[in-house]
């Protein structure tokens, strides 16, 4: 039982360390998205003033004015803009996610209220898109369900926008619409679980490598360590020894010296004691010569 209790314990800081690990994550990586929301804008509303000058000065439909369209250029910047500013001061991750998904939607429903409804249906396309990236991208159900929630409000709102005017959409695409909302939301969900765990496997994988690494690191510097002492040590005894071979070399040397010079002298005497008998024969052989 007490080791069921550890093993709990265990198991439990190990899942809060790794769900700490995928918010870190998360949030660096939550980061490099805003530049990409930036480029994505840019082009958004490149593309946006090509179509609204081919339509309204060329074909001349009417769909939106230029006024309005300003309006919306002027509401999409200032989103923009918000978000930078959230993200230059330092402010928590999770506020710009929030600002820019949620007046996401409200921008783009603002720009289905000023655009002619005859052209409007495709546009709640983009209104689905958003709940789905707001989940997959930012890796939240809680943002995912509130952008549902602000879509459906929204579309709402256009509905009763529309029968105001007299131009409310078929029942069934009504049905169709809140479906596509619902079954969005239901999409990202499972897809966000699905990633989330993945993600959070994938980092206690790599916490390991990085705990074994660690470890691998530690022992590596410990047996250089030993290494460099045992290579120390040799090379005192190396150093220890080659002086005691030196001082034996000198003593030889000297030793050589005093044996080369004895024998030397021992060849002098032999040549003296030669030239000695040379002399004492020739002594005795000379007339009258006697010891």
């Amino acid at each position: 039982m007490i080791k069921l209790n550890k093993a709990s314990k265990t198991m439990e800081k190990e899942t809060k360390i790794s769900l700490e690990e995928f918010e870190i994550f998360k949030s660096e990586k939550e980061k490099p998205l805003l530049i990409w929301a930036f480029i994505g804008d840019s082009f958004f509303l490149i593309a946006t003033f090509i179509v609204q000058f081919v339509y309204q000065e060329i074909f001349q439909t009417g769909i939106l004015s230029w006024k309005n369209y300003f309006i919306l250029v002027a509401g999409n910047l200032l989103l923009f803009f918000g978000v930078f500013f959230l993200w230059r001061k330092g402010h928590k991750t999770w506020l710009w996610k929030y600002v820019f998904v949620i007046f996401g939607i409200i921008l783009l429903t603002t720009w289905i209220y000023l655009t002619d409804p005859k052209y409007t249906r495709t546009m709640f396309t983009p209104i689905l898109l958003v709940i789905a990236l707001s989940g997959g991208l930012f890796y939240e159900i809680n943002l995912a369900i509130l952008a549902t929630l602000i879509g459906g409000i929204a579309y709402s709102f256009i509905l009763l926008h529309y029968s105001h005017l007299g131009s409310l959409p078929p029942p069934y695409e009504i049905y169709l619409t809140f479906l596509f909302f619902i079954l969005t939301l239901l999409f990202t969900f499972v897809t966000v679980k699905r990633t989330k765990i993945y993600l959070i496997e994938l980092l206690e994988k790599r916490r390991e490598l990085e705990e074994a690494k660690s470890v691998l690191e530690v022992k590596v510097e410990a047996r250089t360590k030993e290494l460099r002492e045992l290579t120390q040590g040799l090379e005192g005894k190396i150093k220890a020894r080659t002086k005691e071979l030196q001082e034996r070399v000198n003593q030889l040397e000297r030793f050589q010296k005093l044996t080369i010079g004895r024998e030397l002298k021992m060849v002098e005497l032999k040549k003296e004691i030669e030239k000695l008998k040379e002399e004492l024969e020739k002594y005795l052989r000379a007339p009258g010569g006697s010891l």
